[in-house]
């Protein structure tokens, strides 16, 4: 890479975890679609950059990232990942990695109002962020979060919608043991969709414990989870998080 700045040249000399070894289960194509879509598409609506820089942040961030990624997976696993193959979890880890520390950089500034470009041929807009948005700066990593996981919720319990075997209750008026059991059936249906090995939803007290075994994200997840202590705590790519949570939001668990 070259022209780093001194603090992404920081960050690139930081040590990352090791590449996990279990045989992960490829993506639902349409799925692996909808993460990273969502997550695309919730920036763009929240209004604090211009996309177009975006792209080319990731861009860049994918190009200093990939070769490294690529010598660790050849080392640990014996195979590269399947570039611009989303159903390869060795790939999506890797990609959605990415994004989500594409989505950091512009959240350590981010704008209010910015000149956007939305054509081949130059042609420009002023986008200033309003009430489709949230003013205030330090909750735009939680707004995030919250509307990728309302997205990519509403996929799932539309896919899985026709039988009542695979349906998930949405109701305030669950009890903590159905609360348990539709947990359950909501982390087995992503582990259908490719999204982990398996998965285990369970009450402990008043609590519910959500484990997600040998998942599509978890290199990423443990990547961007280990930046800089002295910076804000990062976004990240904790999409059985983002889903679970949603779905406790609508059956009145807030927070």
């Amino acid at each position: 890479a070259t022209g780093l700045s001194l603090g992404r040249a920081f960050e690139l000399s930081l040590p990352k975890p090791e590449l996990p070894r279990a045989n992960r289960a490829p993506l639902d194509q349409k799925f692996a679609v909808c993460m990273m879509r969502s997550s695309y598409n919730t920036v763009d609506e929240l209004d604090f950059c211009a996309m177009d820089a975006f792209q080319k942040r990731f861009f860049l961030i994918r190009q200093d990232e990939w070769q490294p990624y690529l010598a660790r997976a050849r080392a640990a696993l014996g195979r590269p990942p399947e570039q611009g193959d989303l159903t390869d979890p060795l790939y999506f880890d890797f990609i959605s990695f990415a994004q989500y520390e594409t989505i950091n950089d512009f959240l350590k500034r981010p704008r209010k109002l910015f000149e956007e470009l939305v054509s081949a041929e130059g042609e420009t807009r002023v986008v200033a962020r309003n009430a489709s948005s949230v003013a205030d700066d330090r909750l735009l990593a939680a707004e995030h979060g919250r509307r990728v996981g309302d997205k990519v919720l509403d996929f799932v319990l539309e896919r899985f919608a026709s039988t009542s075997y695979t349906q998930v209750q949405v109701s305030p008026e669950l009890s903590p043991v159905a609360v348990e059991a539709n947990a359950q059936k909501l982390v087995t249906l992503l582990a259908v969709l490719g999204f982990s090995i398996d998965s285990v939803a369970e009450r402990r007290g008043n609590k519910l414990l959500v484990t997600f075994i040998g998942a599509a994200n978890c290199w990423g997840l443990r990547s961007l989870s280990q930046g800089n202590p002295l910076a804000r705590p990062p976004l990240v790519n904790d999409f059985g998080a983002k889903v679970v949570g949603a779905w406790l939001a609508r059956c009145g668990y807030a927070g």
